[in-house]
């Protein structure tokens, strides 16, 4: 035997030995017919079974899917006219016609010793006043007419009167004045302040307060339209 097959022979008698050393028990090894070593029947499996039966599943919950909501857009309202509202003519008050015709009018009513300035209708001034006393040549005879001319102050039945104010001709010449006065000491005595308003106490014409006739005065009633009303002698008798 040469050197080199006994090298042969003892590589191949170690690896049959580590073979045998690593070999599962009751596992015959197959004879070696030259260096390279083929196996003659596959090896038994050493994977374990898996247990029998199918196994069970968690099924998902069904999800029902929301219901898409649609933006309902929102109506612009449309915009409803109000209905005209026609404005009726307040009724008035006044038992005559304040004339709302007229730019001015004067009303002067002998039942309740007032005279009314009127502009369109309008009252601008409420004046008590005192007219005629019931007597035969000195009572306030009704009349319609335009106010004439200014007559300023005056001196009559021993008295003084400023403001006056021309209206028409009766047994005298009826006018729209102040309160007749005296002078004292240079100062004015105003007569029958508490008649005004209340009772007739002139000779026939149209008493108002100083202050009234002041204001009379300022507002320029020449050529405006005056009623007088009837005396009412009976009451005021």
């Amino acid at each position: 035997m040469t050197r080199t097959e006994w090298l042969a022979g003892a590589v191949l008698a170690l690896l049959t030995a580590f073979s045998l050393a690593f070999a599962p028990s009751g596992e015959q090894p197959s004879a070696v017919a030259s260096a390279h070593v083929s196996p003659t029947t596959a090896p038994p499996s050493t994977s374990t079974a898996l247990p029998t039966g199918t196994p069970t599943r968690t099924r998902r919950p069904t999800l029902t899917p929301l219901p898409t909501l649609t933006a309902t857009p929102t109506e612009t309202p449309t915009a409803t006219s109000l209905p005209t509202v026609t404005t009726e003519p307040t009724p008035t008050a006044w038992p005559f016609n304040p004339r709302p015709d007229l730019d001015r009018y004067i009303y002067i009513d002998q039942a309740v010793q007032h005279m009314y300035v009127f502009e369109h209708g309008n009252l601008v001034r409420d004046i008590p006043c005192s007219t005629g006393l019931p007597d035969p040549d000195k009572y306030t005879e009704a009349w319609s007419g335009r106010v004439g001319q200014y007559w300023g102050t005056f001196f009559a039945f021993d008295v003084y009167a400023d403001e006056a104010w021309y209206l028409y001709k009766s047994a005298g010449s009826i006018l729209v004045h102040s309160l007749p006065y005296t002078l004292e000491n240079g100062y004015k005595i105003y007569q029958d302040r508490d008649a005004l308003g209340v009772r007739p106490s002139s000779h026939g014409c149209v008493r108002i307060a100083p202050e009234d006739a002041a204001w009379f005065t300022a507002w320029d009633p020449e050529g405006v339209l005056c009623t007088v009303t009837d005396p009412y002698l009976e009451r005021w008798r």
